[in-house]
């Protein structure tokens, strides 16, 4: 369909994969703790980001040239991601669906039914990801949308009563204007954009920067400890 898709495996238990095999040199590598290790061989080139990151920061990632990725795991581990139950055995989806459940299939080889009305044929999977697929969301629990946190949002969209574009932060992110703070997107309004935006250019141009032709701005601002007091 020429989608750029990514896979994602989630190990809940502390596991290493194969390259960390002893007789692999790429373990001396990692014992040393650089930040990153790259693994090329004539088949595959893996890249270890060497920290315990949390799934989300991970996912955001691994996902940033994706259109879509899929993840295997346990679904008490993916709380707010859209889910798709893959049935095993008869009677398995009334412990297995929740709020954040938008189909249930099972495969060829299992080859189980089930009366829920979310159930699809394993071959119209692909359909089901396209329609139901969404990014992923802050975890900001700004409140701006209406409900007391993020997950809410996503379980109304979910059951098709929201949608995506409801979530203030995740329309702020493909603004003209993006303010961080601690490497969170802060959620702002338009008027808001507009006057910082307007108030930079103007300072730019006032000091008269060299550059002829420029279309992004990084501005990096460090409170010293009085500021951060202020502040709180």
């Amino acid at each position: 369909m020429g989608y750029k898709v990514g896979t994602v495996k989630i190990a809940f238990t502390d596991v290493s994969i194969d390259v960390n095999k002893e007789h692999y040199d790429v373990i001396r590598h990692r014992k040393v703790k650089p930040d990153k290790t790259l693994f090329k061989s004539s088949i595959e080139t893996a890249i270890f980001i060497n920290n315990d990151l949390t799934l989300r920061d991970s996912l955001r990632a691994f996902g940033k040239d994706l259109d879509i990725v899929l993840l295997e795991g346990f679904q008490e581990n993916l709380v707010g991601i859209p889910q798709i139950v893959l049935l095993k055995e008869k009677g398995q989806e009334r412990e297995a669906i929740d709020d954040f459940t938008v189909a249930l299939t099972s495969i060829p080889e299992f080859n189980v039914k089930s009366s829920d009305k979310r159930f699809i044929p394993f071959e119209n999977l692909s359909e089901i990801v396209i329609e139901k697929a969404m990014p992923l969301f802050p975890e900001l629990d700004c409140k701006h949308c209406g409900f007391d946190d993020c997950n809410s949002l996503v379980k109304a969209i979910i059951a098709g009563k929201n949608q995506v574009a409801d979530c203030y932060v995740l329309e702020t992110e493909i603004s003209d204007l993006l303010l961080h703070v601690n490497n969170k997107i802060v959620p702002s309004n338009p008027f808001v954009r507009t006057i910082l935006k307007k108030v930079i250019i103007a300072v730019l141009q006032s000091i008269k920067i060299e550059e002829e032709d420029f279309s992004e701005i990084d501005i990096k601002i460090l409170l010293d400890k009085k500021e951060r007091e202020d502040m709180n």
